[in-house]
């Protein structure tokens, strides 16, 4: 099973607050934070979630938590 990885940009405030949600969907992604001055984070998932994990991440928009998907590609393997 392939995974696939996210980063995205968000305001550094509301990184553990990503985080948080993410891990309330248990299984569906892990959160590691790149860059934590920039707000600079990877969301780590497989190729069965993807659409869960688009889904997630409308959804925190529309409550207003800033979220650029800067890319969205196959896993590089690399935490």
């Amino acid at each position: 099973m392939k995974s696939w990885e996210y980063i995205i940009q968000t305001k550094k405030e509301h990184i553990d607050f990503i985080n948080k949600i993410v891990e309330a969907y248990e299984g569906t992604g892990n959160v590691r934070t790149l860059d934590n001055r920039n707000g600079l984070i990877k969301i780590i998932t497989n190729l069965y979630l993807l659409d869960d994990m688009d889904n997630i991440i409308e959804r925190l928009r529309k409550k207003n938590i800033f979220i650029e998907v800067m890319e969205k590609r196959e896993w590089l393997g690399i935490l």
